[in-house]
Formats: structure tokens, C-alpha cells, sequence
């Protein structure tokens, strides 16, 4: 068994190793078959963006694993990574996971590591464990019917009279975008030192996946929402859904109806692209925008465990008593 990086030819036989590897453990149970395929539009601008932190293991040249490594500015991140059911436990995905270990913290200057797991999975945490991650909290995953919650949204949002000096526009539509990407930078960097999301907005933007949108007070940038409208996986339920990728409001703001105004306008963009579903994940250790979440609809549809290597800020991990918003799922 070798690794090498990954090229673009590689990506069907990935995507085939990836449906795999994250066979739902309950049908594999009950020896029913059931593959989700990820769409190639789902893996291809993240090999282009960070080419050097893909990597697939190959025995006999058959591809039998495969890892992406990337960063958000100085936040480094492990996944998707996965193994061919039949060549697990052979040592091959402790091999890839050094590999990407190594590219984070050798050649690029991350100060956070961290990766999400099933909580389920023994294997899993047993595995990053002995690499030095430790469980740190869990990333909540969140859904809620579009039409139903605009319904309720715009009649509560209405008789807000401190949204009027607020402005909701789309990135693609900006005339300069290099002030809205340092501005969204420098959002997410007050959240979490070296925090940098705008690789997320180039690639929503460039590859048309979604778009990014802006809430706005008095011309400057106070929040934003990566969306994501081309489905991840191939199946038919998967067009139906929108997914917010990233969310970041200005550190400063405690005021609950922003979040809800930029929400909102998710909505409004998954209706008119034909969304029925709206999807957020958020750190279970934000716990009061997370009960705000679940109070204005939203409902717990899965969890997944954050595991954390290492973090120069780890402390603030700890946002249980804060109104702080950052939702983000980070896995590709």
C-alpha cells in the first residue's frame, strides 16, 4: 500500500470509496445496501484550492482510501477521510492521517487542528485519540422547513424597527469584493484568532454552489452566510436542501434579530432556488444561539463530535454563557 497526493482523475474512484466507507452503520446492520455518492462539484474546488493536502492510498493500483487536509486561515482541519470497508484496520488509515497531519503542521502555519467524527464510531475515536485529538464538544446539526419558517419570520421581523437601518445584499452582486472579503475575514478572525473563511466564499462564488450573503449597518459588513444550493450527495432528497456552511456575526452584536434577519434572507434565496429544507450545524458549545435556534423552529436532525489536537485559544471554547454566532460545517 502507497499514498500519493490526489489528482483530478482520481475523483470518481474516490467519490466510490467515500459512498463506502460512510455506509450508514445502521443498514449495515441489517446487511441492507446503501451508498450516498457525493457529487464531484462537492470535492472538485477543494482539490483545485488546496491540492497539496489531497491524498489517496492505493494498493495494486486500486485506490482504498482517501484524506483532504485544508485551512481556514490558521485553522487547520482533517476531512472528509475514508477507507474501503474490506481494507480497514490494516493500518492504511492511521497512514493517511499522519500524512495529513504532517502537511497541516509542517507546511502551514495552522495554530488550531481539529476534525469531526460519528460519536458512534469506537474505531474512529479510538484512532484520532492515539494521534493526540481530544473530544471537545459536538457539533449539532439543525433543520428547518423553508416555507413554513418564512411564514413566521416575516411576520415577527416586520414589527422590528431596528432592522430598518439594516441592508441585506449578495456577495456575487458587490462591485468590490476584496473589501467584503477582508471584512468577512476580519469577522471571523474576532471569533476565533486565525479564523478565515473567505476560501469558502471564493469557492461558493467561483464554482456558482450557492452564494454568500451580507447583512449590512450603515454600509459595513456585520454578518454573513455561506449558502449552499447544489446538492453534496446525488440523491433526490439532497436537491431539496439548503445548507448554510458558514454563519458569523460580528462578535459584538447581541442582538438575536440579526440572526434572525440574516436567516431569513437564507430563506428567501433557498425558496426562490427551490429549497424545501434549510440546514445549519452549530458548536453545541454555543449553547444560548443554539436554544435561540430551537426556539424560533429549528429541530435536531444529527450530531457529530469535535475532536481538537491542539489550539493556542482553546479556552474559548467554552461560549455556553455567551451570545456568540458561528455556525460552520467545516467538513467538505
Amino acid at each position: 500500500m502507497k499514498i500519493r497526493r490526489m489528482i483530478k482523475k482520481d475523483v470518481p474512484k474516490v467519490i466510490n470509496v467515500l459512498a463506502k466507507a460512510f455506509n450508514d452503520s445502521y443498514f449495515q446492520r441489517r446487511n441492507i445496501k446503501r451508498e450516498r455518492k457525493r457529487t464531484s462539484e462537492s470535492i472538485l474546488p477543494y482539490l483545485e484550492i488546496e491540492p497539496e493536502g489531497a491524498f489517496v492510498a492505493y494498493s495494486s493500483s486500486k485506490i482504498v482510501g482517501a484524506l483532504f487536509a485544508h485551512t481556514w486561515g490558521k485553522f487547520g482541519w482533517i476531512g472528509t477521510f475514508g477507507v474501503l470497508p474490506e481494507y480497514q484496520n490494516k493500518g492504511i488509515g492511521r497512514k493517511l492521517l499522519e500524512k495529513g497531519l504532517y502537511y497541516l503542521t509542517e507546511t502551514r502555519p495552522v495554530t488550531t487542528l481539529a476534525l469531526e467524527t460519528m460519536p458512534s464510531s469506537m474505531t474512529n475515536i479510538g484512532l484520532y485519540s492515539k494521534q493526540g485529538f481530544r473530544p471537545a464538544f459536538l457539533t449539532i446539526k439543525l433543520q428547518q422547513e423553508i416555507l413554513s419558517a418564512l411564514k413566521a419570520n416575516n411576520s415577527s421581523l416586520n414589527n422590528k424597527t431596528n432592522l430598518s437601518s439594516l441592508e441585506i445584499s449578495y456577495f456575487s452582486k458587490e462591485e468590490n469584493k476584496e473589501d467584503i472579503l477582508t471584512r468577512c475575514s476580519w469577522l471571523s478572525d474576532k471569533l476565533h484568532n486565525g479564523l478565515d473563511y473567505t476560501n469558502e466564499i471564493l469557492i461558493t462564488n467561483k464554482y456558482a454552489l450557492g452564494e454568500t450573503i451580507l447583512v449590512k449597518r450603515e454600509g459595513f459588513v456585520i454578518g454573513y452566510a455561506i449558502c449552499r444550493a447544489k446538492p453534496k450527495y446525488e440523491e433526490e432528497d439532497a436537491a431539496k436542501l439548503l445548507e448554510i456552511k458558514v454563519l458569523v456575526i460580528d462578535k459584538s452584536i447581541r442582538e438575536p434579530e440579526i440572526l434572525d434577519l440574516l436567516i431569513n434572507a437564507c430563506e428567501e434565496f433557498g425558496f426562490q432556488n427551490g429549497k424545501q429544507w434549510l440546514k445549519l450545524s452549530i458548536n453545541s458549545s454555543y449553547w444560548v444561539v443554539y436554544r435561540h435556534l430551537l426556539d424560533k423552529g429549528f429541530t435536531v436532525v444529527s450530531a457529530i463530535l469535535r475532536m481538537i489536537k491542539f489550539s493556542e485559544d482553546i479556552i474559548s471554547h467554552d461560549r455556553s454563557h455567551e451570545w456568540l454566532v458561528n455556525c460552520s460545517s467545516l467538513t467538505m
